[in-house]
């Protein structure tokens, strides 16, 4: 499948393994692929549907493949994958830093402190692949809303009048001598 060579190649350039002898191996990357797939599925509500199987590192359809109405790839869905396996690979370099580079804690007065590179990773956490990812899902989820008119409607402005809404004849003219005349 052709998505095992694309959405790998484009996670490691995210995670920075682009050098031989990588530091991920193809299988690490394809099974963090299709858990990442599997949360993509759960956060966002996409047009296509995609069956995830995490035991076999398998997605069908592959969305690297042209989808037949738009001729196009689904690369709304690659990204995201993307980004969150990357965030998932970050994610792991994090906890693993921290837990070779320690932790250090004092009672009096409290404190709490990671050494090393750690803070490092904490940052790369806090603006990298997460980051993007957390932004792009909430632009999909604001940009592709349907029900956004109706919870925003009544707050048009301060000019807002319910008459002004179609009734039940899709008349939009006010009637005057209703009970608010």
């Amino acid at each position: 499948m052709s998505w095992q060579i694309e959405i790998p190649m484009i996670v490691r350039t995210l995670c920075n393994d682009v050098e031989i002898p990588y530091k991920y191996s193809d299988i690490r990357l394809q099974q963090t692929i299709v858990v990442a797939a599997q949360f993509v599925e759960f956060d966002v509500n996409l047009p296509y549907k995609y069956i995830i199987d995490v035991p076999n590192r398998n997605m069908t359809p592959d969305p690297t493949v042209p989808i037949s109405e738009t001729g196009e790839k689904d690369t709304i869905f690659i990204s995201l994958v993307s980004l969150k396996a990357a965030c998932i690979i970050d994610q792991s370099t994090y906890r693993t830093k921290a837990a070779l580079e320690g932790v250090r804690a004092a009672m009096g007065p409290a404190s709490l402190a990671v050494t090393g590179n750690a803070p490092t990773w904490k940052t790369i956490l806090d603006y990298g692949p997460c980051k993007l990812y957390q932004d792009l899902t909430e632009h999909w989820d604001v940009a592709n809303a349907t029900q956004i008119r109706a919870i925003f409607s009544p707050f048009i402005g301060n000019h807002f009048d319910p008459q002004n809404l179609s009734n039940r004849t899709n008349d939009y003219s006010r009637n005057v001598t209703g009970p608010f005349f």
